[in-house]
Parts: structure tokens; C-alpha cells; sequence
């Protein structure tokens, strides 16, 4: 189907929106985004915690410096629309970005631009590309040993900025080569944080939950999510700064993002976490987050944003 792309208030069709080459957000990594996921369940589409996903496309924008000059009511219903008019939809990316030609790393006329895409990844991109796309349901992991997380002295990682993720771009692309399908960061100090586009949970071997506190990771919208899912099933969580060595004797591995939404890890640097299958805990908690995502708990429905 003909997908439409809002942007600044006008639908478009997908293959005209397009960006300058010397645009400030290409030239320099400004964009702001947020990737929100959609579940249709008989019939009745849903956007996935999207009042949580706009407040931290906002904090982002506030965080960088990023002009935005949409409300959040403005905001939100532009989401809706846009996902109403593309049917079939399994995403919603919105993206603010600063479109003039620029010359200096500060913009000369810093006006942003506004647009959002709804639709199928498989569908609309990864089908069309010439390449095959690297995908996996149990995950084998590289611990990045050089490259570290994202800096709060540099650029918070709570900021969803383009060009907070090229350090770990570069550390990914290459485990990928050496036949890993992700890889986890630590702080400089040697803590485990995250994932370049998920948040890291595991399983330690007093059955407790261990992920690393928000202010050293991105806001992930699922991250927070399983949080107050195990709060809700009395799984006891601790949410502090997590040491190598509590990665290395983990009992279970799995990792959380509006992509993979939980995915479990099986192997770290080639050897297996656990026994090399996906653990109870894990298992568990995958089966209540997806549970809710199809409409089925009663607790937890009003994440799901009928449109």
C-alpha cells in the first residue's frame, strides 16, 4: 500500500520525504526520535504506552536543546492519525530534526521539523533492501570491551539524539562480524548499563531481578514496563549499578526495547548463560508482557492506547 508520512501537519507519500544532504540533523547527528510499537488485536489497533513514549520524546528535546514547537496534545494526536491512515502498521517512528542547509555545528536558523512514519519494517523496508537482515530470538552476546556507554559528561543516554549511537553503531557492526547478534556496555567504571538500543536485565543466583539504575541508561519505555510487571508478580528487583561479575554468574540474561521487546540471552562472549536456554524468570515475565500487549491482562490494558 501507498504509506503517508506526516509532516509539520501534511501527509506525503513515503518516497518523497526527504532531507537536504547538508541538513544540520544529517551533517550533524541532531535528530530526536522515539520508535513506538503497535499491536493489533481482532481488529482493535493499539499504540503501545504512547503518552510514555511522547513524554520522553519531549524530555529528549528539552535535554538537547532541540527546538519542538508542537504540543503534547498536538503531538499525540498527529501519532493516532498517522497510524490510522497506514494501515498495517507494526511501528510508529516520530522523528524532530533541524532541516536547514547549515554551515556550523550551531544552526543558523534552528527550526525543527516534525514527521512520523507508521508502518511494517518487514514490510516496507527489510523486504525491499538487497541485503539479508540480521535477526535473532535467543541472543548471543559480546561483552564490548573498548567502547563504553554513553557518558552523562558528553551526552546523557537518556537524550534519544542520532548521535548518541555511533560509538555503539561501531561496536556492534563489528561483533556482528564476528558472528554476535548484540553486544552490552559497560559505564567507564566497568558497571554493566545497557544495550546500544535496549536495556540489559538478569537474573542472579538468588533468583532476584538486577538492571541498571535510569540514570545510566536510556528511559526504555520497555524497561520500565517489566519493572512494574515483576513489581506486580512480587519478583523481588534491584535496580542499582550492576559489577562485571554479577554478568558472569547470572543465572538468566534477557534484554528489553520496543523491537525485541523481551529477548532472552543465551550465550555471553561464546559461553552459555545458565544452562544456554531461556530461564523461568525470563520466560515468565516475556509470557506477561506479551499477554498484555495482546489485551489479555486487566491490570495492565491501559498501556495499550486504542486509536
Amino acid at each position: 500500500m501507498q504509506r503517508k508520512i506526516w509532516i509539520n501537519g501534511n501527509y506525503i507519500n513515503w518516497e518523497d520525504a526527504q532531507v537536504h544532504i547538508l541538513s544540520h540533523s544529517h551533517q550533524r547527528g541532531s535528530l530526536i526520535f522515539g520508535f513506538i510499537p503497535i499491536f493489533d488485536n481482532e481488529g482493535v489497533v493499539s499504540i503501545f504506552r504512547l503518552n510514555d513514549h511522547i513524554d520522553r520524546l519531549f524530555t529528549s528535546c528539552i535535554s538537547a536543546g532541540i527546538p519542538l514547537d508542537y504540543s503534547f496534545e498536538e503531538i499525540y494526536f498527529a501519532i493516532k492519525d498517522t497510524v490510522r491512515k497506514n494501515p498495517g502498521s507494526k511501528f510508529v517512528k516520530i522523528s524532530v530534526y533541524i532541516s536547514s542547509i547549515e554551515v556550523d555545528v550551531v544552526p543558523q536558523d534552528p527550526f525543527s521539523t516534525v514527521a512520523i512514519a507508521a508502518y511494517d519494517p518487514q514490510e516496507d523496508i527489510i523486504s525491499k533492501n538487497t541485503q539479508p537482515f540480521h535477526s535473532s530470538k535467543e541472543l548471543s552476546v559480546w561483552l564490548e570491551k573498548e567502547k563504553h556507554q554513553r557518558r552523562s559528561d558528553i551526552i546523557p543516554p537518556q537524550i534519544k539524539i542520532a548521535g548518541n549511537y555511533t560509538s555503539s553503531m561501531m561496536a556492534k557492526w563489528q561483533a556482528r562480524k564476528n558472528g554476535y547478534d548484540e553486544i552490552i556496555l559497560t559505564d567507564e567504571n566497568g558497571f554493566i548499563t545497557e544495550a546500544p538500543t535496549s536495556n540489559v536485565f538478569l537474573v542472579n543466583n538468588d533468583g532476584d531481578l538486577l538492571t541498571a539504575p535510569e540514570k545510566d541508561v536510556l528511559y526504555g519505555i520497555t524497561r520500565k514496563s517489566i519493572i512494574d510487571i515483576a513489581k506486580n508478580e512480587g519478583i523481588k528487583i534491584k535496580v542499582e549499578r550492576i559489577p562485571l561479575l554479577e554478568l558472569e554468574n547470572a543465572k538468566e540474561v534477557f534484554i528489553t526495547s520496543s523491537s525485541h521487546l523481551v529477548c532472552p540471552v543465551i550465550k555471553i562472549d561464546n559461553k552459555f548463560v545458565g544452562n544456554g536456554v531461556i530461564g523461568d524468570l525470563t520466560a515468565r515475565l516475556k509470557k506477561r508482557f506479551l499477554d498484555i500487549t495482546q489485551s489479555k491482562d486487566e491490570i495492565f490494558n491501559y498501556w495499550l492506547e486504542k486509536i
